[in-house]
């Protein structure tokens, strides 16, 4: 069985975030890595911008059509790509942002040839445009 390069770094980061000791609240996290698949691009978030449990309410309700897909916007809000296919919610991940006690892994999938370069703009709602900044390996 292939494990992809992108997983195991995300895993391995992971483990790190789980591995240090709480010495308060640790910086807000958002990263992504990415690879390819044909001509789509699945990206792992590492969010706190979520909890676990909000991201799995926000796949759901994106299965069942309630909200609209995650977008990949660019920096003037324009829509790059749109989700294609189910939002997945691996794990909880130690670090969240905006005074929450922990963040989320998730893989979302877009229709797009090319890779998103050092940073990505996701609108995850009408709300809520989250920058992320690339996973250096």
């Amino acid at each position: 069985m292939l494990v992809s390069r992108s997983l195991i770094s995300a895993t391995v980061l992971c483990i790190a975030l789980l591995l240090v000791p709480g010495t308060g609240s640790a910086a807000c996290m958002n990263k992504f890595l990415s690879r390819p698949e044909g001509n789509k691009q699945v990206v792992t978030l590492l969010t706190g911008k979520l909890t676990f449990d909000e991201a799995k309410a926000l796949a759901a309700a994106i299965s069942a059509g309630q909200s609209s897909p995650v977008e990949w916007v660019n920096d003037s809000g324009r829509t790059v790509a749109r989700q294609f296919g189910a939002m997945k919610v691996v794990r909880p991940m130690p670090v969240g942002c905006d005074g929450k006690a922990s963040g989320a892994v998730v893989i979302v999938t877009f229709m797009m040839p090319s890779p998103p370069v050092r940073k990505l703009l996701l609108k995850l709602d009408n709300a809520t445009t989250v920058p992320f900044e690339e996973q250096s390996e």
